[in-house]
């Protein structure tokens, strides 16, 4: 176990607040929202911290909605989460395309029935889950190409 002081701790939780995205994605979110597409969050993150990341790189157009596994009180890749936009959308879950860099959450999303794209920008090998995606793509700017 290891001893971390407060400020050293406090410096650490703060560099979370403030990562900054891939240098495509701006352009490619804009271009998806020209396009009529509802862009949400769905994440592991709390709400607070969520609209801090999403205020801090001038995302806030952008967005529709940010969920927050805060609602249901239980991680991905629990179902629970996974409804939420399902739910506040009142659509099916195979209407929701779904990106995320993590294997267990693109296994996750695909198994309840998302259209799961694996965002995988190192050349990875995808974990082996009872899940594989369909698309793969190194950067979002091949988002567009697959929509």
């Amino acid at each position: 176990v290891f001893n971390i002081d407060n400020n050293l701790k406090s410096e650490l939780l703060n560099l979370y607040k403030i990562l900054s995205p891939y240098p495509e994605v701006k352009k490619v979110l804009k271009d998806l929202k020209e396009k009529r597409f509802k862009l949400s969050i769905l994440s592991n993150g709390t709400p607070k911290l969520l609209k801090e990341l999403v205020n801090s790189n001038n995302f806030n157009n952008l967005f529709d909605d940010i969920f927050s596994i805060e609602e249901v009180k239980i991680y991905k890749p629990d179902s629970r989460v996974y409804d939420l936009p399902v739910k506040k959308y009142k659509i099916k879950p195979e209407e929701i395309v779904f990106l995320s860099a993590n294997t267990w959450d693109v296994s996750g999303g695909g198994n309840y029935g998302y259209n799961s794209i694996w965002v995988n920008r190192n050349k990875s090998y995808f974990d082996n889950l009872d899940y594989f995606p369909k698309n793969e793509i190194d950067n979002l700017t091949h988002l567009l190409d697959i929509l």
